[in-house]
């Protein structure tokens, strides 16, 4: 009986001796919870926002975000400018190719299917339709480009300058080194 007293009353005293390590692992384990909890919060914000900020935006103009809008204008204008001269062939090419540039786009934007009845129209000289159904894209391109600008959103043009204007600090000096090499 005796070994018995002298092993529960040891068993005691290790479990007594263990709690205050154990309360450390405890703590330890419920701030790195925590904090895991914390980080995955302002994940979930962050994805949230970014969300909240493509849904603001129609998929028409999420679309042509990554295309040169001013350059889409200008062909859209020009081949008005060709069905207005009665250029229908220079119109058909100029047409096809923003067509070509809409369908490469992921998800191609819902008036893509305009360009058929244009180039329809093109097709039976119905030119006053075809200018009318270029007129309907332009308005389309316009409201997506403010779109893009109401949401502050940069444009792959400013994109461009922006990594044109921290890309060339080094090089230019090299090649005017290299044109004096070579003069010399």
């Amino acid at each position: 009986m005796k070994y018995q007293n002298i092993f529960v009353y040891s068993v005691l005293a290790i479990g007594l001796l263990s709690i205050p390590s154990l309360l450390d692992s405890i703590y330890a384990q419920t701030n790195a919870t925590q904090q895991n909890q914390t980080a995955g919060q302002q994940q979930g914000q962050n994805q949230t926002a970014g969300q909240q900020q493509g849904q603001t935006l129609s998929p028409d103009t999420q679309a042509l975000t990554t295309l040169d809008i001013p350059e889409l204008k200008d062909n859209l204008m020009a081949a008005k400018e060709a069905v207005s001269n009665g250029n229908t062939e220079e119109a058909l090419t100029l047409v096809s190719e923003v067509e070509t540039d809409l369908l490469t786009l992921q998800p191609a934007p819902k008036f893509t299917g305009e360009f058929q009845k244009i180039k329809d129209s093109l097709g039976k000289a119905d030119l006053a339709k075809a200018l009318d159904d270029i007129s309907k894209v332009q308005t389309e391109v316009l409201k997506a480009e403010t779109e893009i600008q109401k949401a502050g959103l940069p444009t792959p043009q400013q994109l461009a300058q922006q990594n044109a204007g921290n890309g060339d600090g080094g090089d230019g000096g090299e090649d005017a080194e290299d044109a004096e090499d070579g003069e010399n």
